[in-house]
């Protein structure tokens, strides 16, 4: 008699934050446009020690930039 053993994979936890150059790239923009954002506080963020994090409910929310034609 055998037994099989079911292994189940924990999900992967919902994202809460993006660093800015993992937000660029969702959302089509250069990293420098989120950082002088983050200067001027016009988006929220937080910051770990020198890292800056973006909430990912903002970043999914926000519309992403169309691509553009050559």
């Amino acid at each position: 008699m055998t037994t099989t053993a079911q292994h189940t994979v924990p999900a992967t936890p919902a994202r809460q934050y993006y660093r800015v150059k993992d937000a660029a790239r969702v959302l089509g923009v250069p990293p420098r446009t989120l950082y002088h954002l983050v200067e001027h506080e016009q988006i929220p963020y937080r910051r770990l020690g020198t890292v800056i994090l973006l909430p990912a409910a903002w970043v999914e929310r926000e519309p992403t930039m169309p691509v553009k034609r050559r």
